[in-house]
């Protein structure tokens, strides 16, 4: 006998910014204010890759102003910069663009959306090891004593403060942040409570969120936390002023 089926179109994007919204509502406000980002300003640089859809769908239904981002548009040529928030020269833009919006945080991702990073109201950049050990931060907020597992080329400084600091375990392993994910795995598998993957470029996947790389879900997280502290007056930078930055942090690859 031969049933037929039925298709039923879902807008998986519209789903997706529900859910980042909603997290950002339930986090700040318990679920009681529509507008929790009323008063912020955000200015997201989506490098003409396919991240503007954050600036719109997520941040400015929330009540924030985003008139200080740029590069929103999807370009394949990427008439602007390079999208991508480990390049020194996207860095600078957005921490241009930031300083010059007065704005409270500004936002990078790549082209798709699975790495991010953010710079703060004085343009200081939170990418690599920073954002590593405010990812880290982030993770371990009711996961005491967990594991955070990274890719190797992170710095001595980081694993202080990450093993001192935030009383967490610091877990190097193989770079590719598929290693790093399947590691992080792995080791939940063998009981071992390991709650972040992350890799010094961007990639951080949370086990809460399936572990995927998801710069969006990264970014959300930061943007709770910020405006937590914000109300107690503190900045971004605050959380990680422990962290020992190296001397020099040159990355060559080799063609």
């Amino acid at each position: 006998e031969h049933k037929e089926g039925k298709i039923i179109p879902i807008d998986f994007m519209k789903e997706y910014a529900s859910d980042l919204r909603k997290m950002i509502i339930d986090g700040l406000s318990d679920g009681g204010d529509d507008k929790p980002l009323k008063g912020l300003k955000i200015a997201v640089d989506a490098g003409n890759g396919v991240g503007g859809f954050y600036a719109y769908d997520v941040l400015e239904p929330l009540g924030a102003d985003i008139s200080g981002s740029q590069f929103l548009e999807p370009d394949g040529y990427f008439p602007n910069h390079t999208p991508n928030p480990e390049n020194e020269e996207a860095i600078k833009s957005i921490s241009i663009a930031t300083l010059k919006a007065k704005a409270d945080l500004g936002i990078i991702f790549d082209t798709d959306v699975d790495r991010a990073a953010c710079v703060d109201m004085s343009g200081e950049e939170i990418n690599r090891n920073r954002l590593v050990a405010l990812a880290s931060t982030i993770a371990l907020k009711g996961n005491e004593g967990g594991t955070i597992v990274t890719d190797s080329v992170t710095s001595d400084g980081l694993k202080k403060f990450i093993e001192e600091k935030l009383k967490g375990k610091h877990h190097r392993f193989k770079r590719g942040y598929k290693n790093v994910i399947d590691e992080a795995v792995k080791l939940n598998s063998e009981g071992i409570n390991a709650p972040l993957a992350i890799e010094t470029s961007g990639h951080a996947a949370f086990r809460e969120n399936y572990f995927l790389d998801d710069g969006a879900y990264l970014i959300t997280k930061i943007i709770i936390l910020m405006s937590e502290l914000k109300k107690e007056g503190k900045s971004l930078l605050s959380v990680i002023s422990g962290l020992e930055e190296p001397v020099e942090a040159k990355e060559i690859r080799i063609p």
